[in-house]
């Protein structure tokens, strides 16, 4: 089902209006859902000792909504306080949220000091998807859902095929183009076109690139093609340049990255990618959290079947089996 609860986080420096408020009145009217707009004081800032201020807190935030347009839509104003990533998550497991919307803005007052990053933390600790807005991105006005050309990148960890469900529900709501993306990170690539190897590498890399694609394409439910246009494609070079260059290239109107989670040290390690592309996305990022991490010695065959297991925060997931074949439960 689509989603019923959405919250938006104001940003701490708004004054009159904010982008991710504009955008999730635009969900929440499309969707026909609540609208929890919360804003996060610093600690100390309004307490519950404090009921003047908070008081005069929400009556700034519902300033804010009705200077973006808040017809129709059903708005719940909220104060919180401590600390930022972990009191907005807590909220939105206390109000059964199946939506965050957040801009990609660096938040310094709160540690996060590279754009993208308090995003993807927050991304990281609540439990459903949350939408990440480039700074100021102007909201496509339209009787239609705003996300008509999706790229959806696979690696085929069980983080990416949970976003690849989201993908799917949100293309065939939108009727549009799904671009299912997988970047072949770990092939030299800049020896194919050239250089002495580079008669021996072609094939190779061909190969890949078929195989590759053969698994893609397995992954999409059948029947899917009969209510979207859906494709795969296998680029070579950094993940992060990789996907971005197909976003780009299709003028895709949201990319959907799984977001494993994953323990600090392995985040430091790999986490580039995702915070990469947040920096540098010019369209929305659906970040789409990945499953509890599975035991060590969990068979491939058990960590396949649990694709789909999961609830979709756009509608009916899809299932995968331990043959890569996919089906709508």
């Amino acid at each position: 089902m689509p989603p019923r609860t959405i919250v938006s986080v104001l940003d701490s420096s708004t004054a009159t209006k904010d982008s991710a408020l504009t955008w999730a009145l635009s969900l929440a009217r499309w969707y026909e859902a609540d609208l929890h707009v919360v804003h996060v004081c610093r600690s100390g800032g309004v307490t519950a000792a404090t009921g003047g201020a908070r008081r005069e807190e929400v009556g700034r935030i519902k300033g804010i909504v009705e200077a973006s347009g808040a017809a129709g839509v059903n708005v719940v104003p909220a104060v919180l306080s401590g600390r930022p990533v972990r009191a907005i998550a807590e909220y939105s497991r206390r109000v059964a949220a199946d939506l965050v919307v957040v801009t990609n803005r660096a938040r310094r007052s709160s540690g996060y000091w590279l754009a993208g990053s308090f995003a993807a933390a927050l991304g990281k600790a609540v439990a459903t998807p949350t939408i990440a807005l480039p700074d100021g991105l102007p909201l496509s006005v339209g009787p239609g859902s705003p996300f008509g050309n999706i790229v959806s990148a696979i690696d085929f960890s069980d983080a990416s095929l949970l976003g690849l469900s989201e993908a799917l529900n949100l293309a065939h709501l939108s009727r549009g183009h799904l671009k299912l993306v997988h970047v072949l990170s770990g092939f030299p690539y800049e020896t194919v076109y050239g250089g002495g190897g580079a008669s021996r590498l072609r094939p190779r890399l061909a190969a890949g690139v078929a195989r590759i694609n053969r698994g893609l394409r397995r992954l999409i439910p059948s029947g899917a093609m009969n209510w979207s246009k859906i494709d795969t494609t296998t680029v070579t070079g950094e993940a992060r340049e990789g996907i971005l260059a197909v976003a780009s290239r299709m003028r895709a109107d949201l990319i959907v990255l799984g977001l494993p989670r994953r323990s600090r040290i392995e985040e430091f390690v790999a986490g580039t990618t995702v915070h990469g592309i947040l920096r540098r996305a010019k369209s929305p990022v659906l970040l789409v959290p990945g499953p509890p991490t599975p035991p060590r010695f969990q068979l491939a065959e058990e960590r396949d079947l649990t694709f789909g297991l999961y609830p979709s925060a756009f509608g009916v997931p899809a299932v995968g089996t331990g043959e890569g074949h996919t089906s709508w439960r």
